[in-house]
């Protein structure tokens, strides 16, 4: 399973950020956007050649999601430890919607 750490993803470039927190609260990690990760899976908002990031809130949901659309041929990676690594790492929030 391919993963990235929060250090990793604050300083990537070009990388789609997708949210897919069943219960967000009211901040998001800057620039991303929010999905339901089951809708997201069924039918992916982005083509085969885009890299996608996903997160969730603790890494386990987005790990399993990120690795089912790998399988099907997207370039998907999952934030190793999801929403609260970033936190934890002190790392810059947003409002929800504020992208």
């Amino acid at each position: 399973m391919e993963q990235i750490s929060a250090q990793d993803l604050r300083d990537a470039h070009g990388v789609r950020i997708i949210d897919i927190r069943k219960k967000p609260d009211d901040r998001q990690i800057p620039h991303s956007e929010r999905r339901d990760g089951e809708a997201l899976a069924a039918h992916p908002p982005f083509s085969k050649d885009e890299r996608v990031v996903l997160y969730c809130g603790s890494g386990n949901s987005c790990s399993r999601i990120a690795t089912e659309l790998r399988e099907r041929g997207y370039d998907t990676i999952a934030l190793t430890g999801g929403y609260a690594a970033w936190r934890e790492a002190g790392y810059e929030t947003e409002s929800i919607g504020s992208s």
